[in-house]
């Protein structure tokens, strides 16, 4: 159901429609604000990232042929935008870097289950992190994943094998 509004949303808005590409911008956000802290390691960087990339959304909608696929595009929007800032200033860092507890799309779940995904999820690399976070935080299939990322989907899915395996190793080395 909320899959067939979002497209809705998008035909509104590339009609015009003002208040559906508001309501587009609130769906997204929260989880694109996830997606790209986790690029950029910082918070500050992407609600920058996030802002231009919704910008950009709203000047390149009418491009969009197939409403269904409104979910890689907004995540590779927003994916190309923080790489162009972390272009631009020069400071990438990995998921180690990155101090889950401040991003504001983290959904709150009981706190020590939380804790094992936060500590697992720092020490992967970043291309696999990225991968796992689309997968199984903002449930994408593989296919909008490979959009996302601009990579095969063989691809996508020997990272999620090599994201699931590390982060395996990781739980086991913390117990």
């Amino acid at each position: 159901m909320l899959q067939a509004q979002v497209e809705l949303w998008v035909l509104e808005a590339q009609a015009g429609d003002k208040h559906a590409f508001s309501a587009l911008c609130q769906h997204f956000y929260p989880s694109a604000l996830g997606f790209a802290a986790k690029i950029a390691g910082d918070s500050t960087l992407a609600q920058d990232a996030v802002q231009d990339a919704l910008i950009k959304l709203s000047k390149t909608i009418y491009k969009l042929e197939d409403p269904a696929t409104i979910n890689a595009w907004v995540f590779r929007l927003v994916r190309w935008q923080v790489l162009d800032y972390l272009k631009v200033n020069n400071r990438y860092k990995s998921l180690s870097d990155i101090e889950i507890s401040e991003c504001e799309a983290v959904k709150a779940e009981p706190e020590e289950v939380m804790e094992g995904v936060k500590l697992g999820l720092s020490k992967l690399p970043p291309l696999e992190g990225q991968a796992i976070y689309l997968f199984y935080l903002e449930e994408l299939s593989i296919a909008e994943i490979s959009k996302i990322l601009e990579i095969p989907e063989g691809t996508v899915k020997s990272r999620l094998f090599r994201a699931r395996k590390l982060f395996k190793q990781v739980l086991e080395q913390e117990n």
